[in-house]
């Protein structure tokens, strides 16, 4: 088979985004799969998922029975997709161009990850810190992440030789949300794999609450340590672990922590507000990750 276009969801219909990757793939002359793994939806999302996919011959649906985290299920993708080529997708995201499929088959290069990049749809009440990170921090041009093709790897939207990214898959220890793709980005890039970057983006809605996407971040965190733990070769690649040890190495760690501790309702509360600051989401990780003490 040439390609499996691979979809984790958990609590999603993504059924306008099936729809156009089928009319899309079926234009092309390729033998294709879609292969979604449902990481354990409710029984009721999962049963309408599994009657709507079951009219597409296409389209293979499994449903995990426990919930596996965002680097489980997509070596999972990976370990049961037919095809020669993987396109790897997020369960929430929309097709934006018609020729997207097209467009990474026709780019594709032997022992080469494509990855496409992202665009932001509109601003939603009550979630402007995830969408104005979203926008500061995330939408990337092509160019500019090129520049550092490693550093702008994301799990959302890429293409590859299954076998590459069997060479490497993500780390398993990685649960729950955020830095799965930071680490599979520096390991590509400690195998010397080369990344192209290309204008073929997705849409996705920055529609996590602003209460919401803190408690992520701190998750976030969490998974910063492990990786920090477990590969401390890469400390010196990741700016805000590479400036909390810093901080905690020159004994101000307890200062830091000292001076924020009188503000942080204050920050709280800017940070679920209709205006929040980068600045103080910064500070406000920062703070956080010094308290998991890094070593």
């Amino acid at each position: 088979m040439d390609l499996s276009i691979c979809l984790p969801l958990y609590q999603q219909k993504p059924y306008p985004t099936i729809n156009t990757l089928l009319i899309q793939a079926e234009a092309l002359p390729i033998d294709y799969e879609i292969l979604i793994i449902d990481d354990a939806s409710s029984p009721d999302i999962s049963a309408a998922n599994a009657e709507f996919f079951l009219t597409f011959p296409q389209v293979r649906y499994l449903i995990l029975k426990k919930n596996v985290g965002r680097a489980k299920i997509r070596n999972k993708l990976a370990a049961e997709a037919k095809g020669d080529y993987l396109l790897c997708l997020d369960g929430d995201v929309a097709i934006k161009h018609n020729d997207f499929i097209l467009t990474y088959w026709t780019s594709r290069r032997s022992s080469e990850i494509l990855i496409g990049g992202i665009e932001l749809g509109g601003l939603q009440v009550g979630c402007e810190l995830r969408w104005l990170y979203a926008r500061k921090r995330e939408i990337i041009s092509t160019v500019k992440r090129q520049a550092k093709p490693y550093s702008s790897f994301m799990t959302g939207n890429f293409f590859s030789e299954n076998a590459i990214f069997r060479k490497l898959q993500f780390d398993e220890e990685i649960k729950g949300y955020g830095h799965e793709d930071t680490l599979f980005g520096l390991g590509l890039e400690r195998l010397n794999i080369p990344i192209r970057h290309l204008d073929n983006s997705i849409l996705i809605e920055a529609d996590d609450q602003n209460g919401a996407f803190l408690d992520k971040s701190k998750e976030a965190l969490k998974n910063l340590k492990i990786v920090s733990e477990k590969y401390p070769a890469l400390r010196h690649k990741i700016g805000i672990l590479k400036l909390s040890l810093k901080i905690q190495r020159s004994g101000m760690a307890n200062i830091f922590r000292l001076v924020f501790n009188p503000f942080k309702h204050r920050i709280y509360r800017n940070l679920v507000s209709k205006k929040p600051s980068l600045i103080l989401f910064d500070l406000y990780r920062l703070n956080y990750l010094l308290g998991l003490d890094l070593r």
